[in-house]
C-alpha cells in the first residue's frame, strides 16, 4: 500500500528517529529507524520509499495492561537506502525532527566524501 508523503513525514515525526551509529573502530554512520506495533505500516513506508531495508521484530516492555505486544523496527543503514531517505526528506522536511535530520544528513555527506568512513 502506497502512503502519502505527508503521512510518512508525520509518522516519522512521532515514531521515527534519525541517528548515528558509532562502531568500535570510531567509525560513525547514519541510521534511520521507525518503530511501531503495526508491521503493515512499516512495510508500506518501506514500499513507498522503495527501500530494501529489513523490518525486525523487537522486544517491547510490558504495556499498561501487562501484556507484551509485538513491536517492529524498520532499520535503514545501507548507503543506497540512506540516499533515498535523504532525497525524500530534502523534499518533505520534518518540522519537529529537523535538527536531528540535519545532523543525520551531514553524517551522510561525510560518509560519501570519505567513501564509507566517517
Amino acid at each position: 500500500m502506497k502512503l502519502k508523503k505527508d503521512y510518512i513525514v508525520g509518522f516519522v515525526e512521532g515514531e521515527g528517529t534519525f541517528n548515528l551509529v558509532r562502531y568500535p573502530n570510531k567509525r560513525i554512520r547514519p541510521q534511520f529507524l521507525v518503530f511501531n506495533t503495526n508491521k503493515l505500516i512499516l512495510e508500506s513506508i518501506k514500499e513507498t520509499l522503495n527501500l530494501g531495508a529489513p523490518i525486525f521484530e523487537v522486544v517491547r516492555v510490558k504495556d499498561i495492561i501487562k501484556r507484551r505486544k509485538k513491536c517492529y523496527r524498520l532499520q535503514v543503514r545501507s548507503l543506497s537506502d540512506i540516499q533515498k531517505i535523504i532525497l525524500f526528506f530534502d523534499k518533505n522536511r520534518p518540522i519537529i525532527k529537523e535538527g536531528d535530520y540535519q545532523i543525520f544528513k551531514k553524517a551522510y555527506e561525510k560518509w560519501i566524501y570519505n567513501k564509507g568512513n566517517i
